[in-house]
């Protein structure tokens, strides 16, 4: 967490944790396995949509080993600010989900590395999402905007530009930080 408050503005972050530490503020499941992912999910959106979180217009989601360049999430941000539709910015994709074919069969959603979107689709996401089986959170909360804004047709999909954005790995000019290693203690 010290290496994102060291290269955002602390005050804008709130991280999500598994469990209640110095600089979380969201805390959502003491037993948060990668499969379990998908039901962190439904904790920070549910958590996005309390009285806390109303005055904030943007929110950003992003996995621990990602870094994304501020000045581009600054551009995003002036060019949607003011939307009335549900933004939601991302690499999209699809997914077939046999299991699911009512719900998050070839819903779009977003890669997980990073993921943008404005209160309105937070207003909008249905945060009670029924679905069968453990999937990926990412996927899930597609289902979760799809189901709760109304379909795709009535939400703002932006792709985004992976110049800007680093997962795994940064390069950039003579640098190179490996964002996945993890020291063994």
């Amino acid at each position: 967490m010290q290496f994102y408050q060291n290269t955002w503005f602390g005050d804008y972050i709130h991280p999500v944790c598994d469990w209640d530490e110095p600089g979380c503020k969201i805390v959502c499941n003491r037993t948060s396995t990668y499969r379990t992912l998908d039901q962190k999910t439904f904790c920070f959106s549910r958590a996005l949509k309390t009285e806390s979180y109303k005055d904030k217009e943007f929110f950003i989601k992003l996995d621990d080993d990602s870094l994304v360049d501020k000045e581009y999430v600054l551009r995003l941000m002036r060019n949607n600010t003011g939307s009335d539709k549900p933004v939601y910015i991302s690499d999209h994709t699809r997914l077939r989900d046999n299991g699911n074919p009512d719900t998050l069969d070839r819903v779009l959603y977003g890669n997980g590395k990073f993921y943008m979107f404005n209160h309105v689709l937070v207003d909008c996401l249905n945060t009670d999402f029924e679905y069968n089986g453990s999937r990926n959170e990412d996927l899930v909360f597609g289902g979760m905007v799809n189901s709760g804004c109304g379909g795709e047709q009535n939400i703002l999909f932006i792709q985004e530009d992976d110049d800007y954005i680093w997962h795994k790995k940064y390069k950039n000019k003579n640098k190179y930080i490996d964002l996945a290693f993890i020291k063994n203690h």
